[in-house]
């Protein structure tokens, strides 16, 4: 009874937010991306079925699978494990030809924004570009990438008169990639820039082996997070090689490419 108590009661919270704007919403190649900050709040699924076959196939909240339940026209997303105004990215990826809708997505607080219109992503360059002159002269910024469920940056790009380029390489990881630019200015006061979303192939990054020595090893160049094994940061970068002959033998959490796996330092 609980799965269609619950579904019944979507059905009866829907109408107004149907007629609500979520502009923290996005559909990219049979994908549904919601972010903004947690405001405390779960997040409700709507999944529509044609004969028996459900359309909603994977979830990830913030770059990391989310188990639900998969043959049921309403589900809920528990947000429970986060504080507030952390910021959540939530991708549902669907079948073709049904669409579930979050019906709640603005629970999730959109950032204040500064307008940045040139900022995008050229896929015949495959780089990442802004405009130098939509900037305030005043202010600095930084390019920021979602990275392992948080904004990091991945570029200091100073005040508009410092910056020697326009444009930036992004290192991708595999399925959605997330960028803005943050601009603060000379009090600390910051704002974002609209955040620009991009969509990778599988780029199959894999470790090399899980027994290591002085540098852990990666098919590619990825983002990478090392941890002890009690979960305390060490470091961040981006690689194919990581220098760890500093660390004692043990083992260790490494997060790369959306993936989490242990090493061990012999």
């Amino acid at each position: 009874m609980r799965k269609e108590a619950l579904y019944f009661l979507l059905l009866l919270l829907t109408a107004p937010f149907l007629g609500m704007a979520q502009d923290n919403v996005e559909e990219i190649s049979n994908e549904i991306v919601v972010n903004g900050k947690y405001s405390g709040e779960n997040l409700y699924v709507l999944n529509p079925s044609v004969n028996n076959e459900f359309s909603v196939q994977n979830v990830t909240v913030n770059g990391k699978e989310y188990a639900f339940t998969h043959n049921t026209n309403a589900f809920e997303i528990s947000l429970a494990n986060f504080t507030k105004d952390d910021y959540v990215v939530v991708q549902i990826s669907y079948a073709p030809g049904t669409v579930p809708q979050v019906i709640n997505a603005t629970s999730l607080v959109k950032e204040s924004e500064f307008s940045l219109p040139s900022f995008i992503y050229n896929k015949r360059t495959k780089l990442i570009a802004w405009n130098v002159k939509e900037m305030n002269a005043s202010c600095s910024y930084q390019l920021e990438q979602m990275l392992y469920g948080k904004w990091v940056m991945v570029k200091d790009l100073g005040t508009p008169d410092e910056m020697i380029s326009d444009t930036y390489l992004p290192t991708l990881l595999s399925g959605m990639n997330l960028f803005r630019i943050k601009q603060v200015d000379g009090n600390g006061n910051t704002l974002s820039s609209p955040i620009v979303k991009l969509k990778s192939p599988n780029r199959k990054i894999l470790l090399v082996t899980e027994k290591v020595k002085d540098y852990i090893e990666f098919t590619g160049v990825t983002h990478y997070e090392l941890y002890d094994a009690n979960g305390f940061f060490i470091k961040r970068g981006t690689a194919q090689k990581v220098n760890v002959t500093d660390l004692k033998k043990g083992d260790y959490w490494i997060n790369f490419d959306g993936k989490e796996t242990m090493v061990t330092k012999k």
